[in-house]
């Protein structure tokens, strides 16, 4: 949605002038290429390489520059310019969020899947110790030593993802 009005407001700064509303959009389109054919970490080198939003936002300073001065600049190209630029900051801002969002966490599916095998391993315990108990009701120290293991690995996967 933020992309959109960035280009809509591109398109209506560079409305007499094709050059720049070809560059502007040749910009957008290679940031919806990265978005959506690329992984986080080929998104991620192209933000090293040579950021879309920033190109957008050094073409409308240029452009700014080049124009500001001329009469042709009315306060409509003032107001736009204005816009574009706090939109740029906001998309840098989502963007930087759907990144870390992205690169914090495991999908809610790893976490499942976790869960239900901690399940089994503890169904599983109970089930095997029940047929080799001793004397005093207590399960084999191996079978003892084997479950504190597993439950320490879920602990930990469980804490540190």
């Amino acid at each position: 949605m933020l992309l959109s009005q960035i280009t809509r407001n591109l398109l209506s700064l560079f409305v007499n002038e094709s050059e720049w509303a070809i560059e502007a959009c040749q910009i957008v389109a290679n940031q919806i290429v990265i978005m959506f054919s690329r992984t986080r970490g080929m998104e991620l080198l192209s933000i090293m390489r040579a950021d879309t939003y920033s190109g957008i936002l050094s073409l409308v300073d240029d452009y700014h520059y080049l124009h500001g001065c001329s009469k042709m600049f009315t306060a409509s190209h003032e107001s736009i310019t204005r816009k574009l630029r706090s939109e740029l900051c906001h998309i840098m801002e989502v963007r930087a969020q759907r990144l870390s969002d992205e690169a914090s966490s495991l999908p809610p599916t790893h976490f499942t899947l976790i869960t239900s095998l901690s399940f089994v391993s503890i169904v599983a315990y109970v089930t095997a110790s029940l047929a080799v108990v001793d004397d005093a009701g207590s399960p084999p120290q191996e079978a003892s030593l084997l479950f504190a293991g597993l439950f320490s690995l879920y602990y930990l996967f469980f804490n540190f993802c």
